[in-house]
């Protein structure tokens, strides 16, 4: 006979969908701004935040029940740890994560997952008629909360990266899909005597160019615009990667990788950071989020996460060999490849 335990496990799976859009329904409301200094009323939160107080109450107990916030004895609503990473001015919040993910153009996506098993479409192509950067490309607003979060998972991630891999020994570090320069900027804070070069599509670089300046790096690092799959600037030494490869299929990361192989001097390096997907399944939640997604990228993107053995096998077959494998605290894969 099925538990109790069992029935309840699986009801939790399958609300899980509600809970996710409570989280994206307060993020963005900014509840968890409201509260920053002091314990508030949903009456008082409903106020500030110009919707109906009772339904916002409903909404933030489910989300107190799932450990986000918390509800005092006299019926006000605080934050905590959990709620806390809701807030825009906290170091390394989810915020933009949540509205990403919780987005009218990706909420859609889900139930045309039998799709993609059908077909090896993406379900983002059956809905909007265009892969996920061509949309992007279309759609200011989006790519702006695109931009964003990967800036903000640069930010999670920076310190794991500097510390995980010895990038003192390189001179000119270009930063492949580097988005808006937070990790290169964090790597040549760490290398005052390296020089950088950021690159990636030139209405993404227009983005670097303040943020650079902010940090006191634009005379350290030259901007350049244009598509790996063309071609990537030659004269560095260190080509770096991060939450590049997972984007496309095995097809797409043989041509990128052979366009930085055809620039790369004998004594350089290829870093590729990526989430390392395990070869079984394990009960480890840093695993559980890279094998969701994995989900992510075979429903939105035409990429997916891969294992050490499929890292080594896209390095063999584009000039390079896998020469060190180092894993994160967060279940991130650093993967060095040497020209072959």
């Amino acid at each position: 006979m099925t538990s109790t335990a069992a029935v309840a496990r699986v009801r939790s799976i399958i609300y899980g969908p509600w809970v996710a859009a409570s989280l994206h329904t307060v993020a963005e409301l900014r509840i968890a701004d409201l509260l920053a200094r002091e314990p508030r009323s949903a009456a008082e939160l409903a106020a500030a935040a110009g919707v109906r107080p009772d339904p916002l109450r409903r909404v933030l107990r489910v989300l107190v029940a799932h450990g986000v916030f918390a509800e005092r004895a006299d019926g006000r609503f605080e934050q905590n740890e959990l709620s806390d990473l809701l807030r825009e001015d906290v170091n390394g919040s989810l915020r933009p994560s949540v509205l990403l993910h919780g987005s009218g153009a990706r909420w859609v996506l889900w139930p045309q997952m039998l799709h993609t098993l059908r077909t090896g479409e993406t379900a983002f192509s059956k809905v909007h008629g265009v892969e996920v950067f061509d949309y992007l490309a279309r759609h200011e607003e989006d790519a702006r909360l695109f931009n964003g979060v990967m800036s903000q998972g640069s930010a999670l991630l920076a310190a794991e990266i500097v510390a995980g891999y010895d990038f003192g020994q390189f001179r000119t570090i270009v930063d492949v899909g580097g988005g808006h320069g937070l990790l290169l900027s964090r790597l040549l804070e760490a290398i005052p005597m390296a020089r950088g070069v950021l690159f990636d599509l030139p209405e993404v670089i227009e983005g670097a160019r303040a943020a650079l300046a902010a940090r006191g790096l634009a005379d350290r690092c030259a901007l350049v615009g244009g598509s790996f799959f063309d071609a990537v600037p030659s004269g560095g030494d260190g080509y770096i990667m991060k939450w590049i490869l997972h984007d496309w299929d095995d097809a797409a990361c043989h041509t990128i990788l052979r366009n930085i192989r055809s620039v790369i001097p004998p004594d350089g390096r290829v870093v590729v950071v990526d989430r390392l997907t395990p070869e079984r399944v394990t009960d480890d939640a840093s695993l559980r989020v890279n094998l969701l997604m994995d989900l992510n990228m075979l429903v939105t993107h035409t990429g997916r996460e891969r294992t050490e053995k499929e890292f080594r096998r896209l390095f063999e077959q584009t000039g390079f060999a896998l020469a060190s494998v180092r894993t994160t605290a967060t279940a991130h894969g650093i993967f060095e490849g040497v020209p072959a």
